[in-house]
Order: structure tokens, then sequence, then C-alpha cells
């Protein structure tokens, strides 16, 4: 799971300075909307961040399932008790 959330640390990251640190450095912080806006798009990552942070542990979990039924399968059929 944490794969996932490596890979999306600098889109992410990208798309806070570029819509929350620019505007901010270009007066936009003075603004009674800017807050809400701010607000929107911080919540708008996290939801993000969390859905795939829960869709990668449920594919994890559902790919180690899959493999351990896997995993006990053997080629060889084993014989009833009592017989050579």
């Amino acid at each position: 799971m944490r794969d996932y959330l490596k890979r999306l640390a600098v889109p992410i990251l990208a798309y806070l300075v570029i819509t929350l640190v620019l505007p901010a450095a270009n007066g936009a912080a003075s603004r009674d909307e800017f807050a809400h806006h701010a607000m929107w798009v911080v919540l708008g990552c996290a939801l993000v961040v969390a859905t795939i942070a829960v869709f990668g542990t449920l594919a994890e979990l559902s790919l180690a399932g899959v493999r351990r039924l896997t995993n006990n399968r053997t080629s060889s059929r084993v014989p009833p008790r009592g017989q050579p």
C-alpha cells in the first residue's frame, strides 16, 4: 500500500503548490474566498489519498488471499490413510 501513496506524493504536492501556494504568493490569501478554496482543495486531496489507500489495501489483501490459495495446492495427490 505504501507504494501507492509514495507514487501520489509528487502529483499531490505539485497540485497543492499550484492551487494554494502560488495564489497565496500573488496576494489571494487576503481574500475571504481563498480560505474556502483552500479548504476544498485540502479535503479533495485527502479524499483522493484515502480512496486510493483503501482500494490499494483491498487489492493487496485479495491478492494475498489468492496467493495463499495457490500456494497450498500440490501437484501430487496424497493417498488416503491406510494406503501406501
